[in-house]
């Protein structure tokens, strides 16, 4: 079996990246919780512990030229990938290592000095208990006093429902091998247990529409979640509890908005309220039925005092890169929480949008300019905002320009078939999502292609990919195709490449 500590190693992971543990979303966190954060103008230090394909790793060192990156994974076909994606890059401030969590603790020299933030996505419940352990001993050597560690993880109670399912492929994968032939067993033997009406689907209401979705989702993630055999979802203060003797302690989420208790229904608040540190985060969970979490740890509290604090959010700058006809949309200002859906206040939130849309605004500019308001309310809004993409984080300027040629060549490649779809964005220090006709067009634009021929242009890019325009998630060709492609550029032109310019995403 293709497994090394139950870890599934039959198939690559994908080439994903991720807004939450970038360094300007994580210096936030640590104001808005009374930590002093890394200093992102200065040479700072990143480890991330799982780094996959190393995608993600290779955008933030392309967007942080000062900074100095390192990855681990002890997939060797991942760190070839990631290694050969910063060479042809020509970023000179990052380092592939492979190496496994238990045998790099008896070699911790290779991770070099003391680091300001670590990141370690999603991996420690998809290990077993003895490599995760040993992925929080060393993030916990790894980090600089005050440093600051990423830690996201699939959490119970919310994949209570899934239970049944992880172990029926774990269980057929002595029939029907380790990969996808024993996920597509245990998927079709479940979808006869639903149809006959086992009583499965009644008592776990949620393992119906989990099973949906499967068919929608990358099938390199699919076997990267289910086929671990160590695989087990993890409760908060489980997590947090194994940290302390580390010296490592629960600061906040990185999802920022769930930072703010004040969002939650009063009855929450009263239950959440009654508990330590670490059982609020376990009965927050269970009140909201958690699947996911982006926490975020620290070792040892460096504290800001209140007027440094104060002083450092009122110079934090925001951005607004939200569309002008979504803005107009009846639900722009509605905002999906774990409980339920928050409704704005669409005239401040509209008036807060047209404040930041021209350039950088910082939030002592904008308190300025908005209707009065505390500020603690203005910050939580700002992070609802946030968190639905409707604007973006301006930390200190940098050299755009190892970005700028990073967004190059990852345009080209997607060109050349690559699965990637996201760019480095030099104005936030973040990443930004575009889909496969974006990234084309972006590659035509470089290569001297006039924005008049981009329709044909296109055409014969998706041609030569074998691939065909989509709408509404299906393929369309014949007459339709000529309609959809002309859509799509309008799109571009209106739209994309505006905004592609604006975050110097495009040069």
């Amino acid at each position: 079996m293709s497994l090394r500590h139950g870890y599934f190693t039959g198939a690559g992971y994908t080439y994903g990246a991720y807004s939450e543990p970038s360094p300007e979303r994580l210096a936030l966190l640590c104001l808005l919780r009374g930590h002093r954060p890394p200093d992102l103008t200065s040479a700072f230090r990143l480890l991330e512990l799982g780094c996959g394909q190393g995608f993600h790793l290779c955008l933030q060192a392309a967007n942080y030229p000062d900074a100095q990156f390192v990855g681990i994974d002890f997939n060797p076909d991942h760190i070839a990938h990631a290694s050969s994606l910063a060479a042809a890059a020509g970023l000179t401030n990052i380092a592939f290592h492979q190496a496994d969590f238990l045998a790099l603790e008896q070699n911790a020299g290779v991770l070099g000095e003391s680091y300001d933030l670590a990141v370690a996505h999603g991996i420690l419940g998809w290990v077993s208990p003895r490599v995760g352990a040993a992925l929080l001993r060393l993030t916990a050597a790894a980090l600089r006093p005050g440093g600051v560690f990423y830690l996201s993880y699939n959490a119970l109670p919310g994949w209570l429902a899934a239970l049944p399912f992880q172990h029926t492929i774990q269980s057929l994968q002595a029939h029907h091998g380790d990969g996808m032939p024993a996920l597509e067993a245990a998927r079709n033997l479940f979808h006869a247990i639903k149809d006959v009406n086992g009583q499965l689907f009644a008592a776990q209401p949620a393992l119906a529409p989990r099973l949906e979705g499967l068919a929608g989702l990358d099938p390199a993630y699919l076997l990267h979640e289910y086929n671990h055999s160590e695989w087990q979802p993890l409760y908060a203060n489980q997590v947090i509890l194994q940290g302390q003797p580390l010296g490592l302690a629960y600061l906040g989420s990185a999802t920022l908005m769930d930072n703010f208790e004040g969002l939650l229904p009063e009855p929450y608040r009263q239950l959440i309220q009654q508990h330590d540190p670490a059982m609020k985060e376990l009965v927050r969970d269970l009140l909201i039925n958690q699947s996911f979490r982006r926490d975020v740890y620290v070792k040892g509290l460096d504290p800001l005092w209140s007027g440094e604090a104060l002083a450092c959010l009122e110079g934090q700058r925001v951005l607004g890169v939200a569309d002008p006809e979504a803005l107009a949309q009846d639900d722009a200002f509605h905002f999906r929480l774990g409980f339920g859906e928050v409704k704005g206040n669409r005239e401040w939130f509209q008036s807060l949008m047209q404040s930041v849309q021209d350039s950088p605004v910082s939030l002592a500019d904008l308190r300025g300019r908005l209707p009065a308001t505390a500020f603690a309310e203005l910050l939580q809004n700002l992070t609802l905002l946030l968190g639905k993409g409707l604007l973006v984080l301006v930390p200190p300027e940098r050299d755009p320009q190892p970005a700028q040629r990073f967004n190059r060549l990852i345009a080209r490649q997607v060109a050349a078939g690559a699965p990637y779809r996201h760019l480095a964005c030099p104005v936030s220090g973040n990443v930004h999502c575009f889909s496969d006709i974006d990234l084309l067009a972006f590659h035509a634009l470089q290569q001297g292609c006039p924005e008049a021929e981009l329709l044909t242009t296109l055409d014969a890019g998706l041609q030569a990919l074998d691939r065909k325009p989509m709408r509404d998630g299906q393929a369309v060709e014949g007459t339709e195709r000529q309609a959809v492609l002309e859509s799509m550029v309008e799109i571009l032109r209106r739209r994309t490449l505006p905004l592609m310019r604006r975050l110097e995403v495009l040069s």
